[in-house]
């Protein structure tokens, strides 16, 4: 007995270490390329391919309420309302200007909110309320005072409370570079409302939005402090190309990043990309609280031609929502449509002549959203983030990637 026992332990000991290294790789394998990646990944790999137990949070903007009853919501576990906007001295912004009802706030008070806002109560989702601030201005005098601070606290968690939020999303996108004191101002706000948020309700769940260039450009994000104090920091993983943008390029490249290897290639290359965004990030901030935002939406330019990055026309940049991408494919107007691939940076990308011009589009599908899920995966963030809600009705392509792979 004593003489089959010892094989048995042995090849048992070899069988488990053999594993212990094994889980050993999988834990530090590289912030690389997901096609560089996937491929040296084992078919079954459960760590990166089972879906479920990220976080899919979806951003609502006001303006898109209308279409509360044929959004798709199942996929989510949070649903941020965008949202209520603050005034200087820290008070709920309620009105443009006299007489004319501030948008976010009013439609917050809806009944079509506040019916929407049960139903994902029913549904188990988080409910987010989103507290955002978007000139210099005002960002800079609300941070200034301690009082406007408290103020602004105050405000944001009187509405937290009466409307039973289950946590908030801080949207400050200050466009300028701050002083350094703002920054520490901001600093100590989203500290301030974090603690007192969580005091009143121990479950409250508080996240913050970033630039995707926030780790290499003086921007109001400390985010070393910042990363201990928030549950999430969503980098905004899109907008790499603009409206403004003197050329046409996509939205959220996931790769195309200027360097030693393709610098002096022929081909274009890219000032930054998510890739490099996230992996910039990452050494302030850890992976399971990084949420990827990524775009339900695209840019259109008119161009001076169909090539990749062509040049624009002036003034003529504009978003194109899914829904519109679709629809130019039923278009009997539209003449020399085509659909291209860029290997560079994985994404798609179309161009059409109308009326003798020529247009081009950026945007995201099912395949470079699909590859970007597969980065959330590989890399180990706590999930995705989706601007906007809406953008892609009545197309489910998007939504089925995510079910299918989150």
């Amino acid at each position: 007995m004593k003489s089959k026992f010892v094989p048995v332990c042995l090849v048992l000991g070899v069988l488990y270490f053999s594993l212990s290294l094994y889980r050993l790789w999988l834990i530090n394998l590289p912030l690389v390329s997901p096609l560089d990646l996937v491929g040296s990944l084992p078919p079954l790999a459960p760590i990166f391919r089972k879906p479920g137990g990220k976080i899919a949070f979806g951003f609502l903007p006001y303006w898109n309420l209308k279409l509360a009853n044929e959004l798709t919501v199942k996929p989510l576990t949070h649903l941020a309302y965008f949202g209520i906007d603050l005034t200087p001295t820290g008070e709920i912004k309620k009105y443009d200007r006299p007489g004319e009802k501030e948008p976010g706030w009013n439609k917050l008070n809806s009944d079509q909110y506040s019916l929407l806002h049960r139903q994902l109560k029913i549904l188990g989702k988080k409910v987010i309320l989103v507290v955002l601030a978007m000139e210099i201005k005002q960002i800079d005098t609300l941070l200034g005072s301690v009082e406007n601070r408290n103020n602004a606290v105050n405000s944001i968690l009187t509405v937290y409370t009466e409307k039973e939020f289950a946590g908030l999303n801080v949207d400050f996108e200050y466009m300028g570079y701050p002083t350094e004191e703002t920054r520490k101002n901001f600093t100590l706000f989203v500290s301030d409302l974090t603690a007192r948020c969580k005091a009143i309700d121990k479950k409250c769940e508080v996240s913050l939005d970033v630039f995707a260039d926030s780790a290499i450009k003086n921007r109001l994000y400390d985010l070393s402090a910042l990363g201990k104090i928030v549950d999430q920091i969503i980098v905004m993983a899109y907008d790499f190309y603009r409206p403004g943008s003197t050329q046409s390029g996509p939205v959220a490249p996931l790769r195309g990043k200027c360097n030693s290897t393709n610098f002096s290639s022929p081909s274009p290359c890219l000032d930054y990309d998510v890739v490099t965004s996230i992996g910039d990030i990452n050494k302030f901030i850890p992976s399971y609280k990084i949420i990827l935002g990524v775009p339900f939406y695209g840019y259109e330019w008119q161009t001076v031609d169909d090539s990749f990055l062509a040049n624009t026309y002036p003034k003529t940049g504009v978003v194109a929502t899914y829904k519109r991408i679709q629809g130019l494919f039923g278009n009997d107007k539209i003449s020399s449509l085509s659909a291209s691939w860029s290997n560079l940076t994985l994404t798609p990308y179309l161009s059409y002549v109308e009326n003798d011009k020529t247009y081009q589009i950026h945007y995201e599908d099912a395949a470079s959203l699909k590859l970007k899920i597969d980065f959330v995966h590989q890399a180990k963030m706590g999930g995705l983030a989706i601007w906007a809600l809406g953008y892609e009705i009545p197309y489910q392509e998007l939504w089925q990637t995510i079910s299918n792979n989150l």
